[in-house]
């Protein structure tokens, strides 16, 4: 289980096959999504909903919201050295 400010990065085959990605509708190989294979980021919040535990994700760096994603697709990654501005 992930808790909040643990850096993750999420786990691609885990995402591009799981109803989040299949809801959004992105053409095939799109590479618009990869920083959050590459990057890591820090998990803000964690909330369980009916469908199970997720965490808001905010990506180091990248000009982007955060996101919820399920937690059962990310993986601990190891501590940044940044300043959240």
């Amino acid at each position: 289980s992930v808790k909040k400010g643990q850096i993750v990065r999420v786990d691609k085959e885990k995402y591009l096959n799981s109803i989040n990605y299949l809801s959004v509708g992105h053409p095939p190989f799109y590479k618009g999504l990869d920083y959050i294979y590459e990057d890591r980021g820090e998990v803000l919040d964690i909330r369980i909903f009916e469908t199970g535990e997720y965490a808001l994700i905010a990506w180091v760096g990248i000009p982007t919201p955060p996101a919820w994603l399920p937690t059962y697709m990310l993986i601990k990654s190891d501590k940044l050295d940044y300043e959240r501005i």
